[in-house]
């Protein structure tokens, strides 16, 4: 029996249509005008044969259109495929022919692009031109009602250990993190959210869904500033995400000065978040949350800094309100293990990769494949991602741990951990390292050896100008054998 309930946008606009609802950088649009923009989308999209249950591909800059986008589908019952607008056409293809799409919106910036990677029988349109020409009057099978259980978005996973794969969101995966992040911050009138992460990413997109049901104000960045995301909170911005370095970025930018008193919170994720950054932050004044989540979440599960124990302790998070969390131990001495959540926010499954779905949706448990402790007082501390774990000699060699070592000496500007088949330990860890001034390969050995035990040790160093990372900045761990080896060559 499917389950229903109002579209949010709709129930927003009903509320205070004239308040608020959109500042990106090609309009600015109160929530009633960011309806009838979706509804002329819509009825455009309508009118190119889209229907109930169709694959509507964006590859669009993170501005007004976007945003339309994502309603607009919503209110067709189509299915919303944001496209990485960075991936090489290689990769653009091979996520609409996956994702089956029926047609490709391109904006002024990308319609190129997407006519060269659209498969052979795909529309390709103009986002600029469908809303400028949507019909006046709006067609009836606009849906005023959500169907819960229905697919809403394919995000495709970020692609850090092999190719991505098209995880399916519902709308109830979407109304479920959002309820779970609105149970941790508290949103109130007033509230307002900057978006700097890319729309194509779980993380972005689920700012949008946040904004739309919390009825905050949404101003969108279509890239990272720091100066403008600095100028942005002393305007009034109460809420952001960032990842790591656009954090260090930003406080290098405000060199010093103390965050406006208007701003609630900085989310923080997007992989491992540096001690001493936190650290920086907080001394600075900023309420810094971490957070833990992935594409098959809907976003963020987890999170650390919203109360004593967790601010106390930087690597350490709680489940947000409707998450439940459990490990696996796998016999470490630590008591670690595989990380597994249930939620409503979890998502359907794999897009027609049924294997790779059962594999990690059992028994209604998502298995993340991230490796953590969870304590008696519900404190979770994540270790390392399960397909990075390196077994050495029969111990558990976790990347992130080198790394944050590596990280603490002076000459390395980053490090990325890596494991390498060993005739005799099975397996030893290897590390690739971008460095600010000349230091050797024994002094960074001598180094860790002081801080690390022996098999942790990494077994050489990897000279390298920049780590193989992926669009979001994370290290993509399945290139860095390969860059061993051309280096060994």
């Amino acid at each position: 029996m499917s389950r229903t309930a109002p579209d949010p946008l709709l129930e927003r606009v009903a509320r205070e249509p004239h308040a608020s609802a959109l500042q990106a950088r090609s309009a600015s649009w109160t929530r009633v005008e960011l309806l009838r923009a979706a509804d002329g989308l819509a009825a455009a999209l309508l009118a190119e044969g889209v229907g109930e249950g169709d694959r509507v591909a964006g590859l669009l800059d993170d501005d007004a259109p976007a945003v339309a986008l994502i309603h607009a589908t919503r209110r067709l019952g189509a299915v919303h495929v944001p496209l990485n607008r960075r991936a090489a056409p290689a990769e653009l293809r091979y996520q609409l022919e996956t994702a089956g799409a029926a047609i490709v919106l391109a904006d002024a910036a990308n319609i190129d692009v997407a006519r060269a990677v659209a498969p052979a029988g795909v529309t390709v349109d103009r986002v600029e031109a469908l809303l400028a020409a949507a019909p006046c009057g709006l067609p009836a099978v606009l849906r005023t009602e959500v169907d819960l259980g229905a697919p809403a978005t394919i995000v495709f996973t970020s692609g850090t250990t092999g190719r991505p794969k098209g995880a399916v969101l519902t709308h109830d995966n979407h109304r479920a993190s959002a309820h779970a992040w609105a149970g941790l911050l508290r949103p109130v009138p007033g509230h307002r959210w900057l978006a700097c992460l890319p729309l194509f990413h779980v993380a972005g997109l689920a700012i949008v869904t946040r904004t739309t049901r919390w009825g905050a104000p949404l101003q969108l960045l279509d890239h990272y500033d720091a100066q403008a995301v600095s100028a942005a909170l002393d305007d009034g911005v109460t809420h952001l995400s960032l990842v790591p370095s656009q954090l260090a970025d930003l406080l290098d930018r405000r060199d010093g000065l103390a965050p406006p008193a208007h701003l609630a919170a900085v989310l923080l994720g997007g992989g491992p978040i540096p001690t001493e950054l936190l650290v920086r932050a907080r001394a600075a004044g900023y309420r810094v949350l971490t957070t833990y989540g992935m594409t098959e979440t809907g976003s963020g599960i987890a999170s650390g800094g919203a109360d004593p124990a967790t601010v106390a302790d930087p690597t350490a998070g709680r489940a947000l309100p409707g998450v439940k969390l459990r490990v696996v131990p796998d016999g470490a001495a630590d008591g670690s293990g595989q990380i597994l959540v249930c939620g409503e926010m979890v998502f359907s499954g794999y897009l027609d990769e049924p294997g790779a779905t059962e594999a990690v949706l059992r028994d209604g448990w998502l298995h993340t494949g991230d490796v953590g402790t969870l304590d008696a007082d519900g404190l979770l501390r994540i270790a390392d991602r399960r397909g990075d774990l390196i077994v050495s000699g029969g111990e558990n060699v976790y990347p992130a741990e080198v790394e944050a070592v590596l990280a603490t000496h002076a000459a390395v500007r980053e490090a990325a951990v890596f494991g390498v088949p060993h005739e005799r330990w099975g397996s030893v860890p290897v590390a690739a390292v971008v460095t600010a001034e000349a230091v050797s390969d024994g002094e960074l050995e001598a180094y860790c050896r002081e801080r690390l035990a022996s098999f942790k040790v990494p077994a050489r160093f990897v000279r390298t100008a920049a780590l193989p990372r992926n669009t979001m900045g994370k290290v993509q761990r399945h290139r860095l054998a390969e860059l061993d080896a051309t280096v060994a060559s």
